[in-house]
């Protein structure tokens, strides 16, 4: 039986502005460079093909990344929510982005089935850093340590 990962995350493509984010391209080039992004990260596969385990996984997660439903004027932020067996796989589609646009920022959690194996990814103006740690358990009793609550409403 495959063990079993749990990723959530995040990246923020780099934006057109070269004296505030250093990036020194057109309107045209960035729409270009979020469009091979766009691409990169977007799957034709099939429901059935997404099920067979037969299918690579560099194939199968790519359904997992997300987009907004419409461009809200702003950054744009591609999303990650999977369960997954290859977490170098994921990383390795962060990384082809990264080739594509080498200013990017993200955040991921990475958690396995049993909470022994977990860690963090950061993606730092186009440079991923990884750490041993976890947001809190969700079942832990009480306040976790260094949060504080806020009002529901």
């Amino acid at each position: 039986m495959d063990y079993i990962y749990a990723i959530r995350g995040w990246l923020e493509l780099s934006w057109p502005d070269a004296d505030v984010e250093g990036v020194d391209e057109t309107e045209e080039q960035h729409e270009s460079k979020v469009a091979r992004i766009h691409e990169l990260l977007t799957t034709k596969a099939s429901a059935v093909e997404l099920a067979d385990p037969g299918t690579p996984a560099s194939k199968r997660y790519r359904a997992g990344w997300c987009w907004p439903q419409d461009d809200l004027g702003g950054t744009e932020y591609v999303l990650f929510g999977a369960d997954v067996t290859e977490p170098s796989e994921v990383l390795n589609e962060i990384r082809e982005v990264l080739a594509i646009d080498p200013y990017v920022d993200g955040y991921f959690s990475v958690e396995g089935e049993d909470g022994e194996q977990y860690r963090q990814w950061l993606v730092k103006n186009g440079r991923i850093y990884s750490k041993r740690q976890l947001f809190p358990d969700f079942d832990e009793e009480g306040i976790p340590q260094g949060y504080s609550t806020l009002p529901a409403s």
